[in-house]
């Protein structure tokens, strides 16, 4: 039985029909594109949805497709993927454990969302490393619609960057030790995934999107400029990214890195990450197909996933089995079938002196419940009476909502005190930016939030010209560095990251542009 395979990239999906391995046919739909706020305020996502549907169903007639089983994968905008390191918890623990650590790092509430997630074991740390993957329901429900509409059944649904690592197995790759992995396309304008695998199991990935991210308009003559551009960009994320991990995991150097590109940029690249320490690996796509295809990073996306049965992976997160199981909890319940409930009345005799003498237990015991409270009302009546009278109080109010009044009282007076004895001093932090700073260095923006919690951010923009990129990388680093040194800055921020990194223009010079986030927790 022939399977499919379907890439929902941002502009493009690709589709793929397989027999075993071997590719029998391929073709994709272009997506309508519009900016993100058209799409949402003129055209409702049903009619998007009927528009895509009829698209997808003229595509799949045109090439004689007629495989009524799929698997799909999607881009990582659609996608929450997060690593983290937890301790070593029971089974039965672990669970409630990723689900309260993942919130760290979700932008909305986690109920909201379908998730799954993978454990692997650092025996050298005794710890647990934790791969974490999440979408949003009403996201992931219309996928399936669409697929229902096609009367198509989903065996699975991944990440796309995950699904084209079956790549490395039709190439027999051994993914022994500690390996990254570059999918890149240049000339598209499709995310670029950087991995760090060990043993298979991803350490780190990241999406790196060369155009300005998903939905991002390219400019009118910019064809013969924009590969140029993506390439230098390209190189720039990946230190940024490689700088990033050997952080995060000191001890776990990088020992061979399998890549994926244009043919034109292969050369590019390969020298680049040589230039890096990296030994750079070629993937080339048409050998392990085992046919000639035009190069396209969305293609072999929908080839791989397509192979969903005949590769197994070692990242087991299948997104359409994580909702099935969502929907089975809470459909589980304390059932009983016809039977037994037919069984249950059958054996009910009715006594009706027992009836009665129940009757007359129940009004004796509201009778003496009657006499009881009657002295003790007259007696809360008189109370409330004499109470003293307070105009912004209701004078029937009990003693729970007194509590309650009370309650936020305290807390309105709590909140002006932390107005008062946790303000931020700003002299301070400017003066150690200021001295942070070095020549070549320009700041354009600063941000400061102050919250209704206590804590702050602080975010710094700015710009580094010093005649030459890598220069003015590490002079942007360095300045990070002497910040975090900063008493005085770190008194008040404890949190220092650099969100962003990357080559710009102004007035006509090359220059690096940089946004360092400081989050503090006073």
């Amino acid at each position: 039985m022939n399977s499919l395979g379907i890439y929902f990239g941002s502009k493009l999906i690709a589709i793929s029909e397989t027999k075993g391995k071997k590719l029998v046919n391929n073709t994709q739909v272009l997506q309508a594109v519009a900016p993100a706020g058209e799409l949402e305020e003129k055209v409702p996502m049903e009619a998007k949805m009927v528009e895509l549907v009829a698209l997808f169903k003229d595509e799949l007639r045109r090439g004689n497709i007629d495989s009524k089983r799929a698997s799909i994968c999607l881009s990582g905008k659609d996608l929450i993927i997060r690593n983290f390191e937890m301790p070593v918890l029971p089974r039965q623990e672990l669970h409630a454990a990723v689900n309260f650590e993942a919130k760290k790092y979700i932008p909305f509430k986690v109920e909201e969302m379908v998730s799954d997630f993978q454990v692997q074991l650092d025996k050298i740390n005794n710890k647990n490393l934790i791969l974490f993957m999440g979408i949003k329901r009403d996201v992931l429900d219309r996928y399936i619609a669409i697929m229902n509409e096609l009367n198509i059944k989903v065996d699975a649904i991944e990440y796309s960057a995950f699904s084209a690592l079956r790549a490395l197995k039709l190439a027999n790759v051994n993914l022994k030790g500690i390996n990254g992995v570059l999918w890149g396309d240049l000339k598209s304008e499709e995310e670029v995934n950087f991995i760090v695998l060990e043993d298979g199991f991803p350490l780190f990935s990241r999406d790196i999107f060369l155009t300005g991210g998903p939905g991002a308009e390219a400019t009118e003559g910019a064809a013969e400029e924009s590969s140029g551009m993506a390439l230098e960009k390209l190189k720039t994320e990946i230190r940024v990214s490689l700088d990033y991990y050997h952080r995060k995991f000191p001890s776990k150097d990088i020992k061979n890195l399998f890549f994926m590109s244009n043919p034109e940029n292969r050369s590019a690249i390969e020298s680049f990450l040589s230039e890096l320490g990296l030994s750079a690996k070629l993937l080339d796509v048409n050998k392990f197909i085992g046919q000639s295809v035009p190069y396209s990073l969305n293609f072999i996306k929908g080839y791989c996933v397509s192979l969903f049965k005949a590769i197994k992976l070692d990242i087991s997160i299948n997104l359409l089995t994580a909702q099935k199981k969502a929907h089975a909890a809470g459909e589980r319940g304390l059932k009983l079938d016809k039977s037994q409930i037919s069984d249950l009345i059958r054996g009910m005799k009715i006594d009706f002196r027992v009836v009665v003498l129940g009757i007359l237990i129940c009004a004796a015991i509201f009778g003496f419940g009657y006499y009881r409270i009657t002295p003790l009302s007259t007696n809360i009546n008189e109370i409330m009476g004499n109470r003293i009278k307070v105009s912004s109080i209701d004078e029937k109010a009990k003693y729970e909502d007194l509590v309650s009044i009370s309650t936020k009282t305290k807390n309105k007076l709590g909140a002006i005190g932390d107005l008062v004895n946790k303000q931020t001093y700003l002299t301070q932090v400017l003066e150690a930016i200021a001295g942070a700073s070095s020549s070549g260095i320009q700041l354009t923006d600063l941000v400061f939030n102050k919250k209704d919690d206590g804590s702050s951010d602080l975010i710094i923009t700015g710009m580094v010209y010093l005649g030459d990129a890598d220069s003015e990388f590490g002079a942007a680093n360095q300045f990070i560095s002497n910040l975090k040194r900063d008493p005085e800055f770190s008194k008040y921020f404890n949190t220092i990251n650099i969100a962003s990194l990357n080559q710009g223009m102004l007035d006509k010079r090359n220059v690096t542009n940089f946004r360092i986030e400081c989050k503090g927790n006073r």
